[in-house]
């Protein structure tokens, strides 16, 4: 009897399909309630339900609202196909009318990629936004403003791909172009470079694009630094106390991260001033043509045990000084957060939240740093 009343409902959202699209449209609301005064006799006896069987099935909060929310997230999807399909049409039309590297086509094939986007078609979406950057490469020149907004999208279209190479290239060109248009010192430059910095440490703590431990791992991270302590000397300057917190979190979380590296790194890596191999005698007691024994001397290259021991004592001298820099961030950030009081009561969920992770981390860093002291060799 439940399924005869789901199958009857099943056709009234059908019906009323069209006014639930135009409802969502306009911010009315998503879901179709159902009456059972609102279906005819004839099919009350059909389908032998009795009235407050429907009624009860009918009301069911989790039947109707759940199909009717598909049935607009379909509507939608088919009115973001038609729309992709109509955008294809005009390119294709002034493609033929003028020609393939006509200006006007870069907003529409900017808008389309955008709608493949929306789509979840990241492959179309990659495709149509590359002929976009090329046309605006033709006629804006290198370093075209109309840029920003494309890589923006191709970004996300190969994260969507999971082509995590080509992330990293357009995420450079992304902010390489941003540092040629901002200057140092703006908020513009500092926004730019945290979301290049969120990138590159996602990257970093999934091994994406580098052997992890590697010494090009380890350098990227601490260029990295670098840049954030720049920008965080100008937003010290502008007194920009939002942007001073999200800096010192950025540097926080790569500390963190480079001392993950440095944990990674293999000990065969690290230049000391013990020579890695050392020879020495070997000598052997073995008999001779005669019946008799003599002894057999020769000079063997092994592995000098100083070296391991240098190399593991620089490895843990790194991790520590990652670990004291991460705990001087925090005093920072503690500090930042006492001498604004109205900042830390406007965002106490987020900053504790974020002092919450950092100690979290530090006590992991910790636990390595006794780890570190047994031998690994």
């Amino acid at each position: 009897m439940r399924l005869q009343a789901v199958i009857i409902v099943a056709r009234i959202v059908v019906f009323l399909l069209p006014m639930s699209f135009a409802a969502a449209q306009e911010g009315g609301p998503g879901s179709i309630r159902v009456s059972p005064n609102q279906m005819s006799q004839e099919e009350m006896s059909q389908d032998e339900v009795s009235q407050d069987e429907v009624s009860t099935d009918a009301a069911s909060p989790g039947d109707v609202p759940a199909e009717a929310e598909d049935a607009v997230l379909a509507a939608q999807q088919q009115a973001l196909q038609l729309r992709a399909q109509a955008l294809q049409n005009q390119i294709n039309d002034l493609s033929f009318e003028l020609d393939s590297y006509n200006p006007a086509l870069i907003e529409l094939q900017g808008d389309l990629g955008r709608t493949w986007l929306e789509l979840e078609q990241f492959e179309l979406a990659h495709g149509v936004l590359e002929q976009a950057m090329q046309l605006v490469r033709v006629n804006d020149g290198l370093y075209g403003e109309r840029q920003v907004a494309l890589l923006k999208s191709l970004v996300q279209a190969n994260l969507g791909r999971q082509a995590w190479e080509q992330v990293d290239i357009y995420a450079h060109l992304l902010f390489d172009l941003q540092d040629r248009q901002h200057e140092a010192s703006s908020v513009a430059y500092g926004e730019a470079l945290l979301a290049f910095s969120d990138w590159r440490l996602e990257a970093s703590r999934h091994n994406l694009l580098i052997r992890p431990g590697s010494t090009q791992a380890v350098q990227m991270l601490q260029d990295l630094q670098k840049q954030h302590e720049t920008a965080l000397a100008f937003a010290r300057e502008r007194q920009d106390v939002g942007q001073q917190w999200s800096l010192l979190y950025a540097m926080a979380a790569t500390e963190v991260e480079m001392a993950r590296q440095y944990n990674y790194q293999s000990l065969s890596d690290f230049n000391t001033p013990a020579p890695r191999y050392v020879s020495q005698t070997v000598c052997r007691t073995v008999p001779n043509g005669n019946g008799g024994f003599q002894r057999v001397c020769w000079q063997e290259r092994v592995s000098n045990p100083d070296y391991m021991y240098s190399a593991n004592n620089q490895r843990r001298t790194q991790a520590e000084r990652a670990r004291i820099d991460l705990q001087a961030i925090v005093r920072e950030m503690e500090a930042l957060l006492a001498e604004n009081p109205e900042f830390a009561s406007a965002h106490a969920n987020e900053t504790g939240q974020g002092l919450q992770n950092i100690e979290q981390a530090l006590k992991e860093l910790q636990r390595n740093a006794r780890r570190s002291v047994l031998q690994r060799w």
